[in-house]
């Protein structure tokens, strides 16, 4: 073979591929954004302005998904700590511990929690049981079962972890699965109505999801109260309509068809020492996630649980540790770096000091706040977009209306951050669903930013009139 015939076979120089001229094209966006902040905002800091381009490259990469979600994520762990605590220059003094601590933070051990006794479930044949057992009232029709892991899952989110939730029920959706072609919509479908009925089922109780718990204890620390009862009483005809609105966009989305699902157990089942190990570590675990909270046990501390037990016991052994979804954790870590990256710069001071305190009503300051924050939950946590956004609208709130006011604009912004979904990062939940590999990107977005859209425009319409008028 001739040099010139080499040449023709293997090309020196190739056409560069989607990715990369994404991931160029991410670049290019993150140094524009640096130097049009700069000559346009000259007495912003630099720091802040190396975290707006840090947070424009992440976003385009997750949305585009030039890289894989994971690589994003260790990317932008390692943007932040060279560009915001070791390259000179910086206005900000940031310790890199502050980025690094993403790696063990709580949330983190829910999720290994959760891997490691969905594992233990799925090895033991326990998800099939499971599965039988609570769905079994809804029939056998697609579109009832898809009503019921919408509504269970929503109803055990209003009391325990989103985040344990859906790794509890997408390991009792595999059973179902398996009885349907790897080509039909339906599984798109059903694993997606776990994600957003947890996500939907948060808004129904203080403890439900963080944001909730943040707006009363910020609300509390003003001296303005609102009790179990009363919380429930404003958020239940948001999350019971936000389920039936997602219900009939799924069936839209993803015709089911016709086709029956056998809900009954494809093995027999035989109750081994392994099986009643797990059962126990479930239901201790399970336990520990309702009531842990009222004996001072946070729900990372109640997922250790099974971490300890089922690797003591052997019921998860070293291969099947090895086996357990390490890129989603870093993944949720690296949403919760970028959340850190943005209150460490300052960043978040800059965006909320953009909306104008003159001439404002506290009704238009919530409305803004809401949309905001459901825009910032998105793209990252919720519960970090609700620590950005609540406190400074708190603050701004308070020369604008009165108690009343300030409660109904808590309430709007915890809630609005529950729905903001469209992405495979936007949520605890939306991650594991993701991590199933059952639906992309593409998927998060054409059903879960529709209800995002839709639920944000409801609140921002009735919300300042339909939970004053309950408040008083």
């Amino acid at each position: 073979m001739t040099l010139l015939e080499t040449s023709k076979a293997k090309p020196l120089f190739r056409r560069p591929g989607r990715n990369v001229l994404l991931g160029i094209f991410a670049g290019l966006m993150a140094i524009l954004t640096y130097y049009a902040t700069h000559a346009l905002f000259p007495a912003l800091g630099e720091t802040p302005i190396r975290m707006l381009a840090i947070f424009v490259f992440a976003v385009i990469l997750w949305v585009t998904e030039a890289i894989p979600l994971f690589a994003t994520s260790l990317v932008v762990l390692a943007s932040q700590v060279w560009f915001l605590t070791v390259l000179p220059g910086n206005d900000v003094e940031i310790d890199s511990s502050a980025f690094f601590a993403a790696m063990g933070n709580p949330i983190i051990v829910i999720f290994l929690g959760g891997f490691i006794l969905a594992q233990a479930v799925q090895q033991e044949k326990i998800d099939e049981q499971m599965a039988a057992q609570l769905l079994r009232p809804f029939g056998t029709h697609p579109w009832a079962i898809m009503a019921g892991l919408m509504c269970i899952t929503a109803l055990f989110s209003m009391w325990m972890s989103n985040t344990a939730t859906t790794a509890m029920m997408v390991v009792m959706i595999g059973p179902i699965l398996r009885q349907i072609p790897d080509n039909k919509p339906l599984r798109k479908a059903l694993m997606l109505s776990i994600p957003f009925g947890a996500n939907i089922g948060g808004v129904g109780t203080p403890i439900g999801t963080p944001p909730n718990a943040i707006a009363v204890a910020q609300l509390h620390d003003r001296g303005l109260d609102i009790d179990f009862l009363t919380w429930m009483m404003l958020t239940m005809p948001i999350l019971i309509g936000g389920l039936i609105l997602m219900w009939g966009l799924l069936l839209v989305a993803y015709r089911p068809g016709r086709t029956k699902l056998d809900l009954k157990p494809q093995n027999e089942f035989r109750m081994t020492r392994k099986a009643a190990v797990v059962y126990t570590t479930f239901a201790l675990t399970v336990g520990l996630w309702l009531i842990g909270g009222q004996f001072g046990i946070p729900t990372a501390v109640a997922a250790v649980v099974p971490v300890a037990i089922l690797t003591a016991t052997g019921v998860i052994g070293r291969a099947d540790f090895n086996r357990l979804d390490w890129a989603t954790l870093a993944l949720i870590a690296g949403g919760i770096a970028l959340g850190s990256g943005i209150t460490e710069s300052q960043l978040d001071l800059w965006i909320m000091s953009l909306v104008p305190q003159e001439g404002i009503t506290i009704t238009t300051l919530a409305a803004i706040c809401c949309i905001v924050v459901v825009a910032m939950s998105t793209i990252m946590s919720n519960t970090v977009a609700c620590n950005i956004v609540l406190p400074l609208a708190l603050a701004i709130g308070v020369s604008l209306g009165g108690n009343t006011e300030l409660q109904v604009m808590a309430v709007m912004i915890a809630v609005g951050a529950s729905f903001g979904m469209g992405l495979p990062i936007s949520t605890p939940p939306n991650v594991i669903a993701y991590a199933t590999g059952e639906i992309d990107t593409r998927d998060m977005i054409r059903v879960g930013g529709l209800t995002s859209i839709v639920v944000t425009a409801f609140i921002v319409l009735t919300g300042p009139t339909v939970l004053e008028w309950m408040l008083r």
